[in-house]
Formats: C-alpha cells, structure tokens, sequence
C-alpha cells in the first residue's frame, strides 16, 4: 500500500513547485522505483489541464551505455533531449537511485565526454530556468540504496525525506508558501 504522504508530495510538486496548469507540456523522468509517486504526479499534471511525456529510466541502462558506447554514441546529442528543453515548460525529475554506485567502475573520461557534448543542452536548459520559460524541479523518492548512502533503514530514510518536505503538515502547499 502506497505512503499516503505521496498524494501531499505530488500535489506540492505540481501545484506549487512547477505550477502546472492547463496547456503545459511537461516531461515526468524518474525510474521504476518511484513509479507509485510518478503516476500521482501524472495524475495531478494531468487533471491541471498539461501535456505530460513520461520517461522512464531502464535500471542499468546508464552503466551499460558508458560501458560500451562508442565515440560516436558518447558524442551523440539527442534531438528529443533538445526539443524537450528548448520547448516544454517544466521538467520534474524525481531521482530513485536502484545503485548509487553504478557508474563507480566506469572511466571518468567516457563520462565527461559525454557531459561534454551535452553541454549545449545545460545551457538550453539553464538559459531557460533563469529566464522562468522553463520551470523544473528535482526531488528524491526514498529507496533502499539512497537509505544505505545515508546510513539509514529506508524507513528512517523515508521519515527523514518526507519531513524535510513537510508532508507531515495538514496542508503541505501552504506550508512551503509559509516557508
């Protein structure tokens, strides 16, 4: 059964963190875990009137690409990425590690070639935040790889991220207004 908080957190994540409202395109990016807050969030997004593209990360996938990519696929700037970040107008990201330390035995020269080539893109996506044409926002979904990090169960790691975004209080959105 899902954490009730989670109905709190996607109403603050989209009523008052993104400030969703009819017409907007939004891009929801997170993993399988966190597929119980992501479809809350869709919901809301969509009951607000917006155009939501949901993008779904496959566990491994980021291990496996820096691992036998080619130049070219390292090089290699997605158009979609693009179209997303030069048009839509919010972008949640909602960050549920399956291993924190995937990436831990990759060379970080295939890394930062990567970042690199999509340097272009971060300046799309910064150059649009500041001016507020694109609103976006990044929050955790507890999980049993993010609680060892943390040096916690996930039930301790849970209480600790979902206190710090108020989801304790009656009414979360005007905590954070109060904030």
């Amino acid at each position: 059964m899902a954490d009730s908080r989670l109905n709190k957190l996607a109403n603050i994540l989209t009523h008052y963190s993104l400030e969703i409202k009819a017409g907007d395109q939004v891009e929801i990016r997170t993993t399988p875990l966190a597929l119980d807050i992501a479809k809350i969030v869709y919901e809301e997004a969509v009951k607000a009137g917006a155009y939501v593209l949901n993008s779904i990360s496959i566990p491994g996938s980021e291990e496996i690409f820096f691992k036998f990519a080619n130049d070219d696929q390292l090089d290699y700037v997605s158009p979609i990425r693009k179209q997303i970040y030069e048009t839509f107008d919010a972008v949640l990201v909602i960050g549920a590690e399956y291993n924190t330390r995937a990436l831990s035995g990759i060379d970080p020269e295939r890394i930062s070639r990567a970042r690199k080539a999509t340097t272009p893109l971060t300046k799309i996506f910064l150059e649009r935040a500041s001016n507020l044409d694109l609103r976006w926002c990044y929050t955790v979904f507890p999980t049993d790889s993010s609680a060892q990090e943390a040096e916690m169960s996930l039930r301790e790691y849970q209480e600790f991220v979902y206190g710090a975004g108020l989801l304790d209080e009656s009414d979360p959105v005007d905590a954070w207004r109060n904030e």
